[in-house]
């Protein structure tokens, strides 16, 4: 059996975008990945990753102020866990400003939210991967970090779409989830680099993006909703017009 382990990164209200991205790989390297991932954090004296802390060296990641090697050190042990026990990579972002523009003109935000759509769309693309593998959809587990605003919508969705249950879990449960965690709010801040400083060269990106793209295998299926791809997936998923919607509840009325 596979798992893949999903985190997100960024308000709907506040942030640039909303990101889900996560990791797919045999459960039995889940297991090693555990263990190792553990080891690295005692020889540190940390409990667990938390990457809004550890990026700006708080609470545990304190030692980390002022140390830059410490800190690259800590930081190239978890991504070496990651290449060698993750088989497939997965990210998608929804930019907040296209997607509020769209769904002032379609019933966007009804059956998917944000999140619910970025998540959607990585189950989505890890059936098509698996099968080009030849993995069985059954053969794939799906577990989200727990607690996310529209977890509930993208339920739905996923069972109704495409017939999976996925699972919530705290991240003190489910260590895979910390990786997640890392890749998310990697993801959300190379977003932020390409839509709001125009950087267009990937070597300019902060260096865990970097070194994640050169241990995870190409082609990467990493992707962002822009305005024009919300709008296909509107049109394709047969998202009703908000005007469309006024009508039929203004004929009800007469």
């Amino acid at each position: 059996m596979y798992t893949a382990f999903y985190d997100d990164s960024g308000s709907a209200a506040e942030s640039l975008a909303v990101v889900v991205a996560g990791f797919v790989a045999l459960d039995t390297q889940w297991v090693e990945f555990t263990r190792n991932w553990n080891d690295s954090l005692r020889r540190f004296g940390i409990s667990r990753l938390h990457m809004r802390e550890f990026a700006h060296s708080i609470g545990e990641f304190s030692q980390f102020r002022n140390d830059r090697s410490g800190r690259e050190w800590f930081l190239n042990q978890l991504l070496g866990h990651i290449r060698l026990r993750v088989t497939y990579s997965n990210a998608h972002a929804v930019l907040m400003s296209d997607y509020h523009a769209v769904n002032g003109t379609y019933a966007l935000d009804y059956g998917f939210p944000p999140y619910a759509l970025a998540g959607r769309t990585c189950i989505a693309r890890i059936n098509l991967w698996a099968e080009k593998c030849g993995i069985g959809k059954g053969n794939i587990r799906h577990v989200f970090e727990a607690g996310s605003a529209g977890s509930g919508k993208l339920f739905d969705s996923v069972l109704r779409d495409h017939k999976t249950q996925i699972t919530f879990k705290p991240k003190s449960e489910c260590v895979p989830l910390q990786a997640a965690d890392l890749f998310a709010y990697e993801m959300l801040a190379a977003n932020r680099a390409v839509f709001e400083r125009g950087i267009t060269d990937f070597d300019a990106l902060r260096y865990p993006v970097r070194q994640l793209k050169s241990l995870l295998r190409e082609p990467l299926d990493w992707g962002t909703y822009t305005q024009k791809d919300l709008e296909e997936f509107c049109a394709k998923a047969g998202i009703p017009r908000r005007d469309s919607l006024v009508a039929k509840a203004t004929a009800a009325t007469t």
